[in-house]
């Protein structure tokens, strides 16, 4: 094991899939045994045809869209492709739903702030 060079793998928590193909796993923030930073993350997932639920929250929020092909909805109305290599900054109060449109697992890594 080289110790000048830690691993990068995160510790995600557990998690299943819901009824609408949206699966959410938060990074362990005690298990980095770290100082908490000033910020949360997670990954999800999302199922061909699924989609996340309608969400808004004062939290601001960075998406990093892995693999997969999706819509992004804000305010109700503004629509948005989404594709691999894509960043999506939420402000406060924006709502937001995404929505896998491919043929493969839309994947999101997300982290977000107060």
């Amino acid at each position: 094991m080289n110790r000048e060079h830690p691993s990068a793998s995160l510790p995600f928590e557990s998690a299943n899939f819901d009824d609408t193909g949206l699966k959410v796993e938060k990074v362990d923030m005690k298990a980095l045994r770290a100082v908490a930073p000033g910020f949360k993350m997670s990954r999800f997932t999302i199922k061909p045809g699924g989609h996340s639920a309608l969400d808004c929250h004062e939290d601001q929020e960075l998406w990093f869209i892995a693999a997969g092909e999706g819509e992004l909805t804000r305010n109700g109305s503004e629509v948005t492709s989404v594709r691999p290599g894509d960043v999506i900054e939420l402000g406060s109060n924006i709502s937001h739903t995404l929505r896998n449109t491919g043929d493969g697992d839309l994947r999101v890594f997300s982290v977000w702030w107060m």
